[in-house]
């Protein structure tokens, strides 16, 4: 428990006034030391902004594929309620007409006959056998087992979860309950649907005597389309065709005729570009701000080195017109028509820009971001020196005040006894003066 030291008892001296005076004094090197480690604290601060801004740009130029930025194509469609497309790097640039003929549609059968309630059951027992011909050589089968007293969603139940191929479903009239077998996709086969020769895509025999036997609602249909002139159609038994061309993917959407064009897709460029500017303008915004007259690092070698670099790399950039560069303040924008014409007149050497950029830039940060973790880590430990050194110096101004304080009561306990002992003379001094004035008398 603290030693209690109660000042000011004699009331001669104001021991707590000069205490606190003597305690300002020696704390003014404590307050130095508080001082200094706030403005290093607001350093450390800085250092931090900056390094996550130069990682950014850093992760933001490492995730560019400049080949895949000057590689890509693009399919554009005269009328994309015909169809439309996607190409890849592989696509050959070319303009061709395409005439949709039919789409694809799945084949639709339904038993001729029903049950009038969806609770009337069947009256025997047997098995369906159902035939899914994938194409017109090939065919599945499958044995879906039923039995007397079964309704017509039983049945629909058991062939949905044996197979599928084909989905069944209940298809009332209006007046009866019947079943309804579709394809589940019509990617699944590319055989058509022929009444005529009583081709099907799906065939079933042995079906309950209740549904008779099956009619066709839809016929199966592959979606077809010819290109030019050319007499020879190209099916497909979903309305996308894959690769009709060298990575070219074309879907349909209804019949009629489009003019497809494959060409370079160098949409992504302009906004990489302007992606980088932002990023670029992030960083230099914050060094002018660290780095400006009466700033943290104003004249610090570590920070201004940065700065320099970082407008010397936009050289190629600049030398081709591709940016506007402001000497104001350091920041750059895009020149977005020059940009444009460059790809358009020469692709080859928009890439060999981008990629020195990219490549420069790169090497750049590396070396950058380690400089700023290292300045950064030489503020923390100084911070960690200054923090110990306070805590030892509070604890010597505290033990100073102690003393203080034990040596001031002291003195005034002096004091307030030599007052005593004045107060007692003089009480003597009176009384005796008293005395011999009365032995006068």
């Amino acid at each position: 428990m603290a030693d209690l030291y109660i000042s000011g008892l004699t009331g001669t001296l104001d021991t707590g006034a000069i205490i606190d005076k003597l305690l300002q004094l020696k704390q003014q090197p404590l307050t130095k030391l508080t001082q200094k480690k706030a403005l290093l604290q607001a350093k450390v601060s800085s250092l931090t902004n900056l390094y996550g801004a130069l990682n950014d740009i850093q992760s933001f130029l490492s995730n560019i594929n400049i080949e895949t930025l000057f590689s890509t194509k693009k399919a554009t469609s005269s009328d994309t309620t015909v169809l439309e497309a996607t190409a890849t790097k592989d696509t050959p640039n070319l303009t061709m007409n395409i005439t949709v003929n039919t789409l694809a549609q799945t084949e639709m059968r339904a038993s001729t006959q029903g049950l009038s309630s969806l609770t009337n059951t069947f009256s025997s027992s047997g098995t369906l056998t159902l035939k899914y011909w994938t194409d017109n050589s090939n065919y599945v089968t499958y044995n879906i087992n039923y039995s007397a007293g079964q309704t017509l969603q039983d049945l629909v139940n058991s062939i949905n979860s044996s197979q599928n191929n084909i989905k069944a479903s209940v298809y009332y009239t209006g007046t009866d309950y019947r079943l309804l077998l579709t394809e589940a996709s019509p990617a699944n086969s590319t055989k058509e649907t022929n009444t005529a020769t009583s081709s099907y895509v799906i065939e079933a025999t042995g079906l309950p005597t209740e549904l008779g036997s099956l009619e066709t609602l839809q016929n199966a249909q592959n979606a077809s389309l010819t290109i030019g002139s050319s007499s020879t159609a190209i099916t497909s038994p979903t309305n996308t065709f894959f690769g009709l061309l060298t990575g070219l993917d074309v879907t349909v959407k209804k019949t009629g005729s489009a003019t497809l064009t494959v060409s370079e897709d160098y949409s992504q460029i302009s906004s990489t570009l302007t992606n980088f500017a932002n990023y670029y303008n992030s960083v230099i915004s914050l060094l002018n701000s660290m780095t400006g007259k009466g700033a943290q690092f104003q004249g610090e070698a570590t920070v201004t080195t940065i700065k320099t670099g970082f407008s010397r790399l936009l050289d190629p950039l600049i030398s081709a017109g591709l940016i506007n560069y402001s000497d104001t303040d350091g920041t750059i924008s895009i020149n977005s028509d020059a940009v444009q014409s460059l790809q358009s007149s020469d692709p080859d050497k928009l890439k060999d820009i981008m990629t020195t950029i990219k490549n420069s830039f790169s090497t750049a940060l590396t070396g950058w971001t380690s400089s700023i973790k290292t300045y950064e880590s030489i503020n923390e430990s100084q911070i960690t020196s200054i923090d110990q050194k306070i805590t030892s110096m509070q604890e010597s101004l505290t033990k100073y005040e102690d003393r203080l304080r034990k040596e001031y009561a002291q003195l005034e306990a002096f004091i307030s006894q030599m007052n005593q002992i004045s107060s007692k003379l003089e009480d003597f001094i009176v009384t005796l003066s008293e005395m011999m004035k009365g032995g006068r008398d």
